[in-house]
């Protein structure tokens, strides 16, 4: 009876137990699975992210999405023709139109558009002109290269044109001529026929030849600027094509120091050609030799001829 008792009263209570370690179980079981899910969401959500970001502008393939997605529109582009694009003609401006200006003026003279000049806007005017010296209104790349760019001058006529309009004290006329030379390759094969002529019986160079036929302060300043253009250099005294124009190259009469800087110098031989002179200070002169400067014994060099 006592055992019987005994397993009826344990009986229930092995059942709670039991029944307790399957809460248990299934409540770990339910948390488990919620933080999976809740792990997995997060995941998937991240990934998801990531392949929004990496689609950016792709619509999406849900079929309900895609029934209301509306493509943007197409930017709308304009095909719009530049003023100053090729042919150029009645109506056409920029920086085209005022090169070719600028080419008729060079050539002809500021006669040949007197009212506007190079103003950029190819008007009546620019037509006028355009007929004027035998050419077509419409101004083809071709044409238009020919005229702006062209080719060499003759470089004998030219230097004989610019002695005539020195005598004559024709200023637009030698600046009409100067504006045809492009570099100092042109200025020097000019400036070489030019020193033939004599202006008041003395032989002298274009640089020379020019603003001493042209005293006008506004007159040499324009001249100066187109030598300047040409591509040569001014030192405030001197003119050159990559220093001094007409500088006297020095040659050396003996064995002698050149100095770079009072701690720096070099023993150069007798016959050594230096190169070109800037100025005699005392008993030393300065000279430059490929853009850098070096002072040496006047009594110790000539000009080299």
């Amino acid at each position: 009876m006592n055992n019987k008792t005994k397993d009826k009263q344990t009986k229930p209570a092995e059942a709670k137990k039991g029944s307790g370690k399957k809460w248990l179980l299934l409540g770990l079981s339910v948390a488990a699975t919620g933080a999976l899910s809740y792990f997995g969401f997060q995941y998937w959500k991240k990934h998801k992210q990531g392949e929004d970001e990496g689609n950016n502008n792709m619509p999406d393939t849900n079929e309900e999405t895609q029934s209301t997605y509306v493509p943007p529109k197409p930017k709308t582009q304009t095909n719009a023709i530049p003023k100053d694009a090729f042919p150029l003609s009645k109506g056409s401006k920029g920086a085209n139109v005022k090169a070719l200006q600028e080419a008729l003026i060079a050539k002809y003279g500021k006669a040949i558009l007197p009212k506007y000049g190079a103003d950029s806007d190819f008007g009546s005017e620019m037509v006028t002109a355009l007929k004027k010296v035998g050419l077509p209104e419409s101004v083809n790349e071709t044409t238009f290269n020919l005229l702006v760019k062209g080719s060499s001058p003759d470089h004998a006529t030219v230097a004989k044109d610019l002695y005539a309009a020195a005598l004559t004290k024709n200023f637009n006329k030698a600046m009409s001529l100067l504006k045809t030379l492009r570099n100092t390759e042109d200025y020097k094969a000019v400036s070489d026929t030019f020193v033939n002529y004599r202006i008041g019986s003395v032989r002298q160079t274009l640089v020379n030849g020019m603003l001493n036929s042209f005293t006008d302060a506004k007159q040499k300043d324009a001249i100066r600027l187109a030598f300047s253009n040409m591509g040569l250099k001014y030192d405030g005294n001197k003119w050159s094509l990559s220093g001094i124009d007409d500088a006297k190259l020095l040659i050396t009469i003996q064995d002698t120091q050149v100095w770079k800087n009072p701690r720096a110098s070099v023993r150069v031989p007798r016959n050594m050609v230096l190169g070109k002179a800037i100025t005699t200070r005392g008993a030393y002169t300065l000279f430059e030799n490929e853009n850098q400067y070096f002072l040496v014994q006047t009594q110790h060099i000539k000009e080299h001829n």
